[in-house]
């Protein structure tokens, strides 16, 4: 017998013409005709669908180790032009109109965090449906003179603010009042929603290769979807521990891709890793829990002088920035009258995307700690040292591992997981062992200008958050044959963070300057070059007997043993 089923939707009623069907094919084909999302049948009504997206491991750690001191977001602070170069062009004062137009190509930024009960379960993206775009970009100005230092303490406040976590995860500033007529754009976005590899991929959605703006269909008016109750949270998460689906999932599983698992499974990177974290480290002076407050500085370089240094001493360009920075606080810090340790312990964060992932949103990162050696040594002794060090490393496959590692999170619960972050912070301060001094992450961007609204991009900030006991981070993007170093760092902990700006430019200049070949020193035109003395006909007796030695032509005749001989030979 035939279950009866009812259409509770007048206008499914009406659109019902298929009385003869089989109840389920008669359901599916008013679906197609309605062109309606996803629906579920049950207890004779139809239901529409909730949609939801769950967070990953690594991005819900973001959210849970989160602090009021310590907010986890990055971004940058770009610097256009005052005027576009196209008519009729806005340039970054039209930056709302063109997230607007394009805001459908990211639907992430419409996005909102919703957590489970109790933590029970990892939370879920869900549309927002109050999403105001006014909340998320914003208009300030900066008083006179709106040069670059006042830019620098309005970044290193908007970077203090944590974001709402009620809302999408996201900021957007437009600046006006820099001198020049330029417009800044301070844009911070949580790290759970993206990493720095993908910040830049979504940068290219907002910015345009040419003067002239790229054209995009109008997109369709945005609906948000329904999210789901907390009773259907739980319902998922519930089904999602059963044992039945869990061997359902193993049964699928061919032993062929367990044996590839186990034979790309990378112990000694794994076994690295470890040794790297547990090995005593030494804390530096912003090496302390962090407060509220930010401070913000910027540095400038030449992409070239890197690559010369590159090309001159081997590498790549990240060993030059990693010896660049080590120069660096080896200098900053005996300046300060601080002991300089043998080594600056360097968290290397390494992308692990790929061109399937370019325009997916989360974290795809993985890392590696470098140690970079920081006593008195040689640009090319540096450089030598540090490519060592990553070489060692890669070899020893410890991104991979802490890649592995890093996915290990998924599996965790996510009750465990808030109580990790909360354990984290409750920490006075980090103990010697497994101190990590900084974070420097190094983002390669395009070589080529930028638009918004026929503006150029003039400069970028990067900026990486601080956490903890790492009072200062550095984050580097390379951007149209610059590399810009963007420093965030504790405000009172680092109140001369200006200071190691200067010696990490300084730095890289003297480091190119070492590439340079020392040319000789050529003779006036107008001195007599001294006469060269010419070689004794005869030999000269050195008062050793049966050991005839042969005058050098400015020797003397003083008394030199057959020992001293032979070594000065050696020598030559």
């Amino acid at each position: 017998m035939r279950a009866r089923w009812r259409l509770s939707s007048p206008r499914l009623r009406r659109r019902h013409r298929c009385a003869r069907m089989h109840p389920r094919q008669c359901i599916n084909q008013v679906c197609r005709l309605a062109a309606l999302p996803e629906l579920e049948s049950r207890w004779g009504r139809i239901v529409m669908d909730t949609h939801s997206e769950p967070l990953t491991g690594l991005d819900s750690w973001f959210l849970y180790g989160e602090r009021h001191e310590a907010p986890l977001h990055i971004g940058a602070t770009y610097i256009f032009e005052g005027t576009p170069r196209v008519k009729g062009g806005r340039g970054a004062l039209g930056l709302a109109e063109t997230i607007e137009r394009r805001l459908h190509l990211v639907p992430r930024y419409r996005q909102k965090v919703m957590w489970p009960p109790g933590n029970l379960g990892y939370p879920v993206w869900v549309d927002d449906p109050d999403f105001d775009l006014s909340y998320h970009v914003r208009r300030a100005a900066l008083p006179s003179p709106g040069d670059d230092a006042t830019l620098r303490d309005y970044t290193a406040r908007v970077f203090a603010r944590p974001l709402d976590l009620s809302k999408p995860l996201w900021e957007m500033t437009v600046v006006e009042g820099l001198s020049g007529g330029r417009v800044a754009v301070v844009n911070k976005v949580h790290h759970a929603m993206v990493d720095g590899i993908s910040t830049v991929d979504l940068a290219t959605l907002l910015l345009d290769a040419e003067p002239t703006p790229a054209k995009y269909r109008k997109p369709r008016k945005w609906k948000p979807r329904p999210a789901p109750t907390q009773r259907e949270l739980m319902r998922r998460m519930a089904s999602e521990l059963s044992p039945l689906d869990a061997l359902k999932k193993l049964a699928r599983v061919r032993p062929q891709e367990v044996v590839e698992t186990i034979m790309r499974s990378p112990w000694s990177g794994g076994l690295q890793l470890a040794l790297a974290w547990l090995r005593p480290g030494s804390p530096m002076f912003f090496n302390e829990r962090i407060g509220p407050h930010r401070r913000v500085h910027s540095v400038k370089v030449p992409l070239q002088h890197l690559k010369d240094v590159k090309v001159a001493f081997g590498g790549t360009v990240n060993d030059v920035v990693l010896a660049v920075i080590g120069e660096a606080m080896a200098r900053w810090l005996d300046e300060r009258g601080e002991a300089v340790p043998q080594a600056l312990r360097v968290f290397a964060p390494v992308s692990v995307r790929d061109d399937t992932h370019r325009y997916k949103l989360g974290n795809l990162v993985s890392g590696m700690v470098v140690e970079v050696p920081l006593e008195p040594m040689s640009p090319k002794e540096r450089v030598r040292e540090v490519t060592t060090a990553t070489g060692d490393l890669k070899r020893s496959r410890q991104a991979v591992a802490a890649h592995t590692l890093s996915n290990f999170a998924t599996f965790a619960p996510a009750t465990l997981q808030a109580l990790a972050g909360r354990v984290v912070m409750a920490q006075p301060q980090w103990s010697r062992q497994s101190v990590i001094n900084i974070v420097a992450t190094n983002i390669p961007g395009p070589q080529f200008p930028f638009f918004t609204g026929g503006a150029e991009l003039l400069d970028v900030w990067p900026l990486v958050a601080i956490y903890h006991s790492l009072g200062l981070n550095v984050a580097i993007v390379s951007y149209n044959g610059s590399v810009h170093f963007g420093l965030l760092a504790d405000r009172d902990l680092v109140p001369d963070l200006d200071e190691f700006g200067r010696h990490l430019a300084q730095a890289v200049a003297d480091f190119q300057q070492a590439t340079v070949p020392r040319k000789r020193n050529v003779r006036s035109a107008g001195r007599t070059p001294r006469p060269r003395k010419k070689a004794a006909k005869k030999p000269v007796d050195l008062g050793v007997d049966d050991q005839p030695v042969v005058a050098a032509p400015n020797g003397d005749g003083g008394d030199v043993r057959s020992k001293a001989a032979a070594e000065v030979h050696d020598v030559v």
